[in-house]
């Protein structure tokens, strides 16, 4: 048995989270200790009750109410942030840092030393970035456009990745990060590649759930935040482009959903597209849809893609960098699409005239039980 943590900036709705929860789940149904340390706010979503959780605490909070952080808090607000656009995660994340190793001795006191750390997504590796230890494992989940925009971004990414040890979610986003490191002069001490795992038949009972509002078929639907790197604003174009009268579900809440609200009613859609707003259990929907539409502008491997399958509704997508070439294998390739208007409007209609029937060998390579051995045999001897 194995006592093993995982950290989080925010435990809200979304693919990390979703993530993290299923790799969670999976190890402590293996019988080991799983502890999952959400380090701001209250969880949203939340693991099986053998997963132990930590949640309420707010160590951005706590970090900056006293002595250095207060005062790097201060000299960031006044001036750091202007001299340095960008890196107010490394004046915070010194302190961070240090507010989260004593909290996990605090853990470690009560329950015993962890064999292994895993920290999740960039939020969670900015907070941590100055803690060191060879337990430490970053799952990175996400593209590093955040980073690029900057001037600093070699600074930036070599507090980040430098002599970490690194998971990539996908083979895709492993080269993705692995010429941005190139180019900032970075190395890592290791990099992985373990794919998110999925609970198969968890997915598949709660697809058989009610959907309400319910939708005649056929019809396509749409799962994900409301962000601009999952571009619904391209799905709404491409939608209006394909002419076609069935209706859209867009499921799913974030910034973008007035913005996009308008765009539909501007393309003259609100007859035909629903926003149905965040829905704890999508998979009624995804389940009795013609197929399901991606429009993402990158993504780091596409839960949502590994789910609509699990729930047998085919997938047309943008191909785009990132893994989902990796999800997307056999003739569901066929319905990839180059990421216009135009293009994604013909693979629409035709998923529609010409259906794909998933296969259930396609999702094979995502059994969360041996996804999460992957990570328990990280450290092993055998695997270095």
């Amino acid at each position: 048995m194995k006592r093993i943590l995982i950290i989080l900036r925010r435990l809200h709705h979304g693919g990390i989270e979703t993530a993290s929860i299923n790799l969670a789940n999976a190890l402590a149904d293996q019988g080991h200790e799983v502890h999952l340390w959400v380090l701001r706010g209250e969880a949203r979503m939340h693991p099986a009750p053998n997963v132990h959780l930590h949640q309420g605490q707010d160590i951005e909070r706590e970090a900056r109410q006293y002595g250095t952080g207060l005062l790097m808090h201060l000299l960031n607000r006044a001036l750091l942030r202007f001299l340095f656009r960008g890196s107010h995660f490394v004046w915070l994340g010194r302190t961070t840092s240090r507010v989260a190793q004593r909290k996990v001795a605090e853990m470690e006191a009560r329950y015993g030393r962890f064999d292994q750390i895993i920290v999740r997504g960039q939020g969670a590796f900015e907070l941590l970035w100055d803690w060191r230890d060879p337990r430490i494992w970053q799952v990175v989940e996400g593209t590093m456009l955040k980073l690029c925009r900057y001037r600093w971004q070699a600074w930036f990414s070599r507090l980040l990745f430098q002599d970490k040890q690194v998971v990539c979610v996908s083979e895709g986003l492993a080269s993705t990060l692995q010429l941005f490191l190139n180019e900032t002069g970075v190395t890592t001490a290791r990099t992985e590649i373990i794919y998110n795992g999925l609970p198969l038949q968890c997915i598949r009972e709660q697809a058989a759930g009610p959907a309400q509002p319910a939708f005649s078929s056929p019809y396509l639907v749409h799962v994900g935040r409301l962000v601009p790197v999952k571009n619904q604003a391209l799905l709404l174009r491409a939608y209006q482009e394909s002419g076609l009268t069935c209706p859209l579900v867009i499921i799913g809440d974030g910034s973008e959903r007035a913005a996009l609200e308008s765009l539909s009613a501007e393309l003259g859609l609100n007859d035909r597209v629903s926003f149905l707003g965040h829905r704890d259990n999508p998979y009624p929907w995804v389940a009795r849809a013609s197929a399901f539409v991606l429009s993402s502008s990158f993504e780091g491997l596409g839960m949502v893609l590994l789910e609509s399958l699990a729930c047998g509704t085919q997938v047309v997508a943008t191909e785009v960098p990132g893994g989902i070439r990796e999800i997307l294998v056999g003739e569901q390739r066929r319905l990839l699409a180059e990421p216009t208007p135009t293009a994604l409007a013909a693979k629409m209609c035709e998923a529609l005239s010409d259906p794909v029937i998933p296969d259930a060998t396609w999702l094979t390579r995502f059994d969360d039980r041996k996804l999460a051995q992957r990570y328990l045999e990280l450290d092993s001897p055998s695997h270095d």
